[in-house]
């Protein structure tokens, strides 16, 4: 008799290879799958800034450049653009100091008005923080916020009335027998300053209010709980923590002083020695639009070097302050 067929023994199966290369494919899969929704997440994701994207383009990144192709285009004898390119505008921006020396006055008086700003606008921002929610903080927050609702133009005017020659202020030098007959004071560069700093303030106390706000009251109260007065308080403790506010304050002042023109237009007169002016001067009174996109482009140029080291600068105290 021949012997009974025996079924074919299978070998052991390797589960747990299976069961890995499963998995393994299954993560592969998740992850493939993964990227391609980032993928499409983030074209969609672009779709809502691409207006702004746009708008930015169309208004401010080419006009910058023909700005830039304007300034580089030489003159005739009477100011009009010929074709060609040279920086024969640039040479003049800097070698002739009707333009240098605006630059540098507009350099110095930004920065002058970037510190008053701030050390005035401080007081100012730390009452508005202590301040208890009522009547008082939006009475406070009303005289920050109201300038900006005004136009700068009826703002500018204002002073120009009380520093005119039968304005308030001299009327009461006269009367207080300090002057003998009113002074010119709409020209000098004093009153440019207080009127650019009274437009600018607005920037360093709102910045300053929201940073003063965020400091936890007791830091202050460990501070002299520790043996410290309200004064060392103060330096150690509530500057120190004010510093964001102080460096955005400063970095929003800076810029914008720097190529301000409406205000010591209006106040002091076209003969003020600012950059600003001076562009303004070439485009309306010259006509020379070259040597203007230049100025202008110098002008940025120098404002950007400005931030760039008020940046640096603040980063080096927060480090020093801070270790």
């Amino acid at each position: 008799m021949s012997a009974p067929a025996t079924a074919p023994v299978d070998g052991p199966t390797d589960k747990t290879g299976d069961k890995t290369g499963g998995e393994t494919g299954g993560e592969t899969g998740d992850k493939t799958a993964g990227k391609t929704a980032r993928k499409r997440y983030g074209v969609r994701g672009l779709l809502p800034v691409t207006p702004v994207v746009v708008f930015l383009l169309a208004l401010f990144v080419v006009p910058l450049v023909r700005v830039f192709a304007l300034s580089l285009h030489p003159v005739d004898a009477n100011g009009y653009p010929l074709d060609g390119y040279s920086f024969v505008q640039y040479r003049r921006v800097f070698t002739e100091s009707f333009f240098s020396e605006a630059l540098w006055h507009s350099l110095g008086t930004a920065l002058l008005v970037t510190v008053l700003c701030v050390l005035l606008g401080f007081p100012a921002a730390y009452a508005l923080s202590r301040a208890r929610q009522g009547v008082v903080r939006t009475l406070l927050f009303v005289a920050v916020v109201s300038p900006l609702l005004t136009s700068v133009v009826v703002r500018s005017y204002g002073w120009v009335v009380l520093f005119s020659a039968n304005g308030a202020v001299n009327r009461v030098l006269v009367g207080l027998g300090l002057l003998d007959q009113p002074a010119r004071l709409l020209t000098s560069y004093f009153v440019v300053v207080v009127s650019v700093v009274h437009v600018m303030l607005p920037f360093a106390i709102l910045p300053l209010t929201t940073a003063l706000g965020g400091i936890d009251d007791n830091l202050r109260r460990a501070s002299r709980s520790l043996g410290a007065g309200p004064v060392r308080t103060f330096w150690k403790v509530t500057v120190p923590l004010s510093l964001p506010g102080i460096a955005v304050g400063a970095t929003v002042v800076f810029p914008l002083a720097m190529g301000i023109y409406i205000t010591p237009l209006l106040v002091g007169g076209a003969n003020q020695p600012l950059a600003g002016l001076r562009v303004y001067s070439q485009i309306t009174s010259v006509f020379d639009y070259p040597v203007a996109a230049a100025l202008s482009l110098t002008l940025l140029v120098l404002t950007l070097l400005g931030v760039s080291a008020l940046g640096t600068g603040f980063r080096f105290w927060e480090r020093r302050l801070h270790g």
